[in-house]
């Protein structure tokens, strides 16, 4: 298909140098200026569990304490503000894959070993990534692959059931219509790595963490570039 074919051809050899946010030259930062990176936003003293910015360091939030996610340990690398948010909306609906290679790399200069066996990117419905042409958080993996040297597969988890656009619904909502949308096949890992471009309730997280222990994952870790500040 031609439109996976064009979002393939913005990936590294058409790179000239200029800064994905402001286009202005940036030899000693790939894709990134000093400026534009020291002015990216951040989550200030995030918890453990969930991500949430809380006013002290290495607290869990009163929700976590109180109800613990199913996964193990989240990492988050922004809000999802300015311009991170615009900068996911072009990798997933301009095809602007060099956003996603940037947003790997900056995602992997916040995490901390120990490391897991592999990263699992969250899959689109197979009618989806046919209609978009590629699967942005896999996109994103392959850039923090590329300073991480981490493994990736894309073939143990499946979405299964297509499902209807989460953006507009209700945590309750959410949860159901997640209900049987995933599989797992041939998952021979104890510790992993879900990756996705934001959170939001965590419902599809949950979803596929509960999946992933009942078929013998011992760890699961939860990564994603961005999570918004609705609880």
């Amino acid at each position: 298909m031609i439109r996976p074919l064009l979002a393939r051809l913005q990936s590294g050899p058409l790179w000239q140098g200029q800064c994905l946010l402001c286009r202005q030259d940036c030899d000693e930062q790939p894709l990134l200026c000093r400026h534009c990176r020291t002015g990216l936003p951040v989550l200030t003293y995030p918890c453990p569990g969930c991500a949430f910015p809380l006013p002290v360091d290495d607290a869990h939030c009163g929700r976590c304490q109180k109800q613990p996610p199913a996964w193990q340990r989240m990492r988050v690398l922004a809000p999802f503000d300015a311009p991170f948010n615009r900068l996911i909306h072009d990798l997933k609906y301009h095809g602007k894959m060099l956003n996603g290679r940037l947003l790997g790399h900056l995602l992997a200069a916040e995490l901390t070993p120990p490391w897991p066996e592999t990263i699992l990117p969250v899959p689109l419905h197979w009618w989806r990534q046919l209609r978009r042409g590629f699967n942005q958080s896999h996109e994103i993996a392959r850039g923090l692959q590329s300073c991480l040297d981490l493994h990736i597969d894309s073939r143990v988890l499946r979405r299964v059931r297509a499902t209807a656009a989460q953006t507009h619904l209700s945590r309750a909502e959410r949860r159901r219509n997640l209900t049987g949308a995933f599989a797992v096949a041939n998952c021979r890992y104890r510790h992993v790595a879900l990756l996705d471009d934001v959170i939001t309730t965590g419902s599809t997280m949950t979803e596929l963490t509960h999946l992933l222990h009942d078929n013998g994952v011992e760890t699961v870790e939860v990564w994603a570039v961005c999570r918004t500040l609705e609880r």
